[in-house]
């Protein structure tokens, strides 16, 4: 968390921490004890438990995408896996702080939390997995072959020994990370987002209605594009259920429902859901999916850092599920 960044993501923060169980521990990384003192002000009152890390360099607020969080087989110990470096970094100080801050948490939580640097390029967020596959983005590939790979079988390869999974790269989807536009859901199900779906109910929306200006691309290209990821994880073995989901013309800006927060205790399922001012019936649409699913929705307003490009999920990384 930084304070520059205090009005982007402060109200989906506000909105999800006070929902989490008094048992769940928030490590708030910062770049100093005033940052962690006004997240708090901002969050107001709350039974989980928060814990500042406080790195004392510059840092973004987007924690997703800085490394891989991967648990141990006794679940004793977790490898956070960096990439080989943050995109921006040479010009943009406060990503070139963001490559530090799994050494940063190493340090702080060790000895049962270790850093590994990959010698791959890659964000957090263009990976989805579940127990037994991982789905990689097309971006990927791009960034690294002829520079650390010679050709897609070797990035598998690499992935697969890095990630101890099967590993599914994507050849066709949406220009942007694979958490907005799809996720694990359990029982070798994955969601996929379907703009046709967000197009049907944003037409039956109120005059008025904040839908009405949103600038959506639903063209025949971009629509193409989720197909052929939903077409990919069925041939992958999965069962397929579609979403609603509004992806912006500039390729970045979506309201997506796919961007959560899963907790399963026991038989119980709960996802922490993002939802967006002036879109009430694509709102419900969505968690009517996840309740179909299973899973008890527990709603987060994430407006704000919609319009930078995030959801809730880009804002927190997990470490540790006991």
């Amino acid at each position: 968390y930084v304070v520059e960044a205090g009005d982007v993501v402060g109200p989906t923060y506000a909105d999800f921490l006070p929902q989490l169980p008094d048992d769940v521990v928030v490590r708030v990384v910062c770049p100093r004890m005033s940052a962690f003192e006004d997240f708090q002000r901002r969050v107001g009152h709350i039974d989980c438990r928060l814990e500042p890390v406080v790195v004392g360099h510059e840092m973004t607020t987007w924690s997703r995408d800085r490394w891989l969080a991967l648990q141990s087989e006794d679940g004793r110990a977790v490898r956070l896996v960096c990439p080989r470096s943050e995109k921006g970094h040479d010009a943009w100080p406060a990503r070139r702080g963001d490559a530090q801050i799994a050494a940063d948490l190493a340090r702080t939580l060790g000895p049962h939390v270790t850093e590994y640097h990959s010698r791959l390029y890659f964000d957090g967020g263009d990976f989805v997995a579940d127990e037994d596959t991982v789905f990689v983005t097309p971006e990927v590939l791009r960034r690294n072959l002829q520079q650390t790979v010679v050709d897609r079988r070797e990035l598998i390869e690499r992935l697969e020994t890095l990630v101890n999974r099967r590993v599914v790269l994507l050849d066709v989807a949406p220009p942007h990370h694979a958490g907005m536009f799809m996720m694990a859901v359990g029982h070798r199900t994955l969601l996929v987002g379907d703009p046709l779906a967000a197009q049907k109910i944003l037409r039956q929306s109120p005059v008025g209605d904040a839908s009405t200006s949103l600038d959506a691309d639903f063209s025949s290209d971009t629509v193409a594009k989720f197909q052929a990821v939903a077409d990919q994880c069925r041939r992958a073995g999965y069962r397929v259920v579609r979403i609603p989901v509004v992806p912006g013309r500039d390729g970045r800006t979506y309201l997506t429902y796919v961007n959560v927060v899963i907790d399963q205790r026991g038989e119980a399922r709960t996802v922490y859901m993002p939802v967006f001012d002036g879109v009430t019936r694509l709102n419900e649409a969505a968690a009517e999916v996840w309740r179909q699913l299973g899973y008890q929705v527990k709603p987060v307003d994430c407006t704000r850092c919609s319009r930078h490009f995030g959801s809730l999920r880009c804002l927190v990384n997990v470490t540790r599920r006991g």
